[in-house]
Order: C-alpha cells, then structure tokens, then sequence
C-alpha cells in the first residue's frame, strides 16, 4: 500500500500509516515548513522507518513555487499574495509527480485543500484513492465536496454517515464509487 500524508507536520499519521503499511509499504510525506520538517525528520530517524520518504514541497493545483505565511512559528500551508509571503517554497501537482499512485491520501493543508485536489484530478479519476480531509472554512467545504464528486466519490463525515448536499463539517472521507 502507498500512502500520501500531504501537510505531514511533525508526523503524527506519518508515524502510524508507517505501521499500517508495513515493510513493503510507502508512505510519502508531504511538508512544506522548515520548522515542521524538522520534527517529521527527527521522528522518522528515532523510529527508524525506512519505507517513509519525506518531500519538502507544497502540493497544490500547480508546479512552481508558492508562498506561505508563518503564524506562530509554524508556517500556513496556503497560496498568498507575494505581499503577504513570508517563506517561499517549491510545490508539486500530483497529477504530473511521477511518484507512485497513492492508495490512500491524508490532507491537513490549512485552506489549501481544493487547490491540492484540482491538481489531482486525473489521479482521484484513474487511481482511485480512499481520500481523507481535513477541511478549513465554508469554502472550502463547497470547493472539496464538488471536485470530489465531479471525480466521482461518495463523500461521508467521520461518523461514517454519508454526506449528499451541502458540507457543513470539518473533516470528510471519500469513497471512490
């Protein structure tokens, strides 16, 4: 199983998706912030995990560079104005990455979350991962519920009830159909 754990921070799920998916497993984390990819390095290194790959990068709608804000030490995974830019960093479209299809993707990338699904459409089409998202604001809710069901999933809350119209809550999972 390969596994997608976009906005890693100091690797809380990294840490379990690595367990889940065992020794020919691949858990590739996603993490843009310094300060957080330092943490997400030292606890792969004290567990000793060699089927995760950290990458350092963004991931949104585009390749490029993209700039976040930083808010208490720790950055804001979010396309700003380069005015409002604090730290500039590289990110990927995982539609054109050439990593391994995912199985299952994790996202918490504060604001940032239909970005990262625009630039995956083709994949949630063809590969068809099990999504879970952590989502930032009505917006938000709106823009990740329609692209998922352009895509075709079924989207529910965590309590497992399905979610037909409008989203109104924090965190989702969706189901290929």
């Amino acid at each position: 199983m390969t596994i997608y754990d976009i906005g890693a921070q100091a690797g809380f799920y990294t840490l379990i998706f690595s367990q889940l998916v065992g020794k020919k497993g691949r858990v590739y984390a996603f993490e843009p912030c310094p300060y957080e990819a330092r943490f997400l390095a030292d606890h792969i290194r004290m567990n000793q995990l060699a089927n995760v790959q950290i990458l350092q990068l963004a991931v949104g709608e585009r390749d490029g560079l993209v700039g976040m804000t930083i808010n208490r030490g720790t950055c804001q995974n979010q396309v700003c104005r380069s005015s409002d830019s604090i730290l500039t960093v590289p990110m990927l479209n995982l539609d054109g990455s050439g990593l391994p299809p995912p199985d299952l993707i994790k996202m918490d990338v504060e604001g940032a979350e239909s970005s990262v699904l625009k630039g995956a459409q083709a994949l949630l089409r063809e590969t068809r991962p099990i999504v879970f998202v952590a989502l930032h604001g009505a917006e938000q809710q709106t823009a990740c519920t329609e692209i998922l069901r352009a895509c075709n999933y079924r989207i529910h809350d965590l309590a497992g009830q399905p979610l037909n119209g409008a989203c109104a809550v924090d965190e989702i999972y969706a189901l290929p159909v």
